[in-house]
């Protein structure tokens, strides 16, 4: 046994030291003599899991997970084997506990690590790691036990104490929370150095805001003061954080002017916050008071005569029938014009939500317009007008105005920029990515127009010159172009923006492999359209889309797992307020708007190719006309892949996208969609999805692929729900197009025959169902 035990020291020093392949040696020959050593069995299986042919790519978008599935069964099945023969081994359970929060399986993780714990307490390692884990997994009631038994094992470290604190804090229980800073304040108020300062002037604000939190709101501004007027070390250097905590506290206590006179120090510290103005007016009491407001603001407006905000508030509150709206409204475009601020119409964009004072401005600025003599000026007030017209859909117009400011200023990249894009609005995609790019071309060194270009050529499905713009501002040291590092650096608009170029190439590709079918069927030629060149087309646009599609979702599924190293660094460098806040932005991670479109696009696309299945198995099928190739579409195939590697490669292993094709679409197995699922509900620690438009249309379409009818009623019934509460808002206009969609694809399942009785007795619930919505 002690010769096993020291072969095991060994086999686990060269794990740590990465030297698997030896490590594993030793550990079979452990095995050959003692097939019973559990803890052999748990090792092997993490040393499996590093030492095994990986896939060249930095990071596979084809992948939800980094294990490949056949490596995790045979670990997992190693770790079965190491719990039979050590169910309550310390260092089994540890082993396994470091494998499954490897493999990110952090409930199992935790499971094992308390197994560890409770069987050596003395292994303080395991506890941290444990609270990581629970802190990952959001099961804050048992947080509070793992930290705070760590800070009795560690208690030198200011870090454990905050730790502890934040546990307390996560399951609202301030008053603890409070306890444990007031024990750390007593134990190192004499011993601050210079390097500590930072760390403690954070640790002092997130106490004050504990004290709001418990509603001690006298204690609160007791504390706030003291902490303001302080010289000593031991202060807080957040200013505006503790100022901006005082003004709450002073508007929950009524005590109305000291908050105007908090508020003002914040206006004089930050006059650009727009908010603060809205806090004064609430700590003067004169939210309701329109010519109150005016006073204060005119009064602002000399005091910071360079800041805009005090001079545009006004246009918000007056009434179109105000003449004081007229004069202000013209004297504040006569500043900003002759102040040449290209940015004037996104100043007052939000005015236009009041249809009566369109009008009034458009008179305002034709008024400046017919006597303005200055060419630059003149350029200005064209391209606002330009911007006018398109906003109310008068595209023509916006063009002509447009043109004109070009014709006398032809150097002005926000010109062309702004033609491309009432160009876009009209749908004419091609010739707004031209436009786009003649704005590129007048600046080369800018990246917001290189950016711009693009995200136009990607919408006018013009991939490689998308690829060619991007690629000069990527390393492209990998590959000829820069998709790769596109990916590697996490560009989330630039792969959703091909993503849906993709799905848009893949859909017209089959669309024209159908008229080709058609077409080949009457007239038994093919003579015009290479159609195995257009089969390759719809496979590979097909697999790159669905590639991209996952790849943004790995993206997000990397910032969950990112935030597992935050759980212990946060607190080495003090950054409470920080950390809550990171915590709370994961929790809200997949409520974001882009996320929700891509799943709804994404369950779009796989939705799509389940309903036209039959031609898309054709288009897949390369035998069927392999026979009618001849030399010169061979060469045609092979110059068009080429070229598709290029420009599109992002892995090795599946360069075009044609294994995940086999997958999902030929072997019919949705397994990716299944990890999708699961990664996306995921957010807020909970199995719930948000409830947006584009997540309920998502989930019609997964329940939908999945055969579940009456299951997406349910979605459907939210989506009209959704539709009818503001018909005004983009939202609900949204829904209602959503459900309009929902509704034909739900009404041509219940209207296609059937031979299947179950099918049959399907659709009549379905109908019934949706009878009832």
């Amino acid at each position: 046994m002690a010769e096993v035990e020291l072969q095991f020291r060994d086999a686990l020093q060269n794990y740590e030291n990465k030297n698997y392949k030896k490590s594993l040696t030793l550990i079979d020959k452990i095995l050959k003599k003692n097939s019973l050593h559990s803890q052999s069995y748990a090792l092997k299986a993490l040393i499996i899991h590093f030492y095994h042919p990986q896939s060249p790519d930095l990071k596979d978008p084809n992948l939800l997970i980094s294990t490949p599935p056949n490596i995790l069964s045979i670990c997992n099945d190693l770790i079965k084997t190491s719990v039979k023969y050590g169910p309550s081994n310390s260092i089994s359970a540890h082993l396994a506990a470091l494998y499954y929060r490897q493999i990110k399986n952090y409930e199992m993780a935790t499971h094992f690590y308390t197994i560890a714990y409770s069987n050596n307490p003395s292994n303080k390692g395991i506890l941290r790691d444990l609270s990581s884990c629970l802190s990952q997994l959001r099961t804050y009631k048992s947080l509070i036990k793992t930290r705070f038994d760590y800070l009795q094992a560690e208690p030198g470290y200011r870090a454990n104490y905050s730790s502890t604190s934040i546990a307390y804090y996560l399951n609202n229980d301030f008053n603890n929370s409070i306890k444990i800073e007031n024990q750390i304040e007593n134990i190192i108020k004499d011993k601050l150095i210079d390097e500590d300062l930072t760390e403690n002037s954070e640790c002092l604000i997130y106490k004050a805001l504990l004290f709001f939190n418990l509603e001690k709101y006298d204690e609160t501004l007791d504390y706030i003061n003291n902490l303001l007027i302080s010289n000593e070390k031991f202060k807080c250097y957040d200013i505006t954080g503790l100022l901006e905590l005082k003004f709450k506290t002073l508007m929950i206590l009524e005590k109305f002017h000291d908050a105007q006179l908090t508020i003002r120090l914040l206006l004089k510290r930050n006059p650009l916050n727009v908010q603060y103005y809205y806090d004064l007016f609430n700590s003067l009491k004169i939210e309701n008071n329109t010519s109150s407001k005016l006073i204060v603001l005119n009064k602002l407006s000399k005091f910071y005569p360079k800041v805009d905000i005090p001079k545009f508030l006004p246009l918000t509150f007056l009434n179109h029938n105000d003449e004081q709206f007229k004069s202000h409204l013209s004297n504040y475009l006569q500043d900003l014009f002759k102040r040449g601020v290209p940015s004037v119409f996104n100043n007052i964009k939000s005015l236009y939500n009041d249809s009566n004072k369109i009008p009034i401005i458009l008179n305002i600025v034709k008024s400046f317009e017919e006597i303005e003599k200055n060419p630059l000026i003149l350029t200005w007030i064209k391209y606002f007008l330009s911007h006018h017209f398109d906003k109310i859909n008068q595209f023509d117009l916006a063009i002509d105005y447009i043109n004109q400011s070009i014709e006398i200023t032809p150097t002005l990249i926000e010109l062309y920029m702004f033609k491309a894009r009432i160009l876009k609005h009209q749908n004419h995609l091609i010739e707004a990515s031209k436009i786009m790019n003649d704005a590129r071309l007048l600046d080369l060194q800018d990246r917001f127009v290189n950016s711009k270009t693009v995200k136009y050529y990607l919408r006018a499905d013009l991939i490689n010159e998308a690829i060619d713009v991007a690629s000069l501002f990527t390393k492209n040291d990998d590959e000829p172009k820069g998709v790769k590092d596109l990916h590697i650096v996490q560009c989330r608009w630039f792969i959703t923006e091909y993503s849906k170029s993709l799905t848009r190439l893949f859909k017209k590709s089959l669309n024209e492999f159908e008229v080709v079918l058609n077409n080949d069927h009457d007239d038994d030629s093919n003579e015009d359209s290479n159609i195995t060149l257009i089969q390759k087309k719809v496979e590979t646009y097909l697999g790159l889309a669905l590639q991209r599609y996952f790849s943004i979702f790995q993206i997000y599924a990397e910032y969950y797992e990112d935030q597992f190293d935050f759980h212990f660094y946060a607190f080495r460098k003090g950054t409470l307020r920080s950390y809550l806040q990171m915590i709370d932005w994961e929790d809200n991670l997949y409520h974001e708007s882009l996320v929700g479109e891509i799943y709804s696009d994404l369950m779009s696309l796989i939705s799509f190719t389940k309903e036209n299945n039959k031609l898309l198995l054709k288009a897949l099928d390369h035998s069927l006309y392999l026979n009618k190739r001849s030399k010169k579409d061979k060469k045609d195939e092979i110059k068009w892949k080429d070229n598709m590697l290029i420009y599109n490669k992002v892995l090795d292993s599946d360069p075009l996208g044609n294994e995940l094709i086999n997958k999902l679409i030929k072997n019919n197995e949705l397994d990716k969609i299944d990890e999708l699922e699961k990664l996306i509900n995921r957010c807020d620690g909970k199995t719930i999805k948000p409830e947006t438009v584009y997540f309920i249309n998502g989930q019609f379409n997964y329940d939908f692929i999945n055969g579940k009818y009456v299951v997406a009623l349910a979605s459907i019934r939210k989506i009209k729900e959704i539709s009818n509460s503001n018909s005004n808002s983009n939202e609900s206009k949204i829904a209602l197009k959503l459900l309009n969609e929902m509704l034909e694809r739900i009404n041509k399942f219940i209207e296609t025959e059937f031979d299947d009785p179950k099918t049959k007795s399907l659709q009549k619930v379905v109908k019934l169902g949706l009878m009832r919505l």
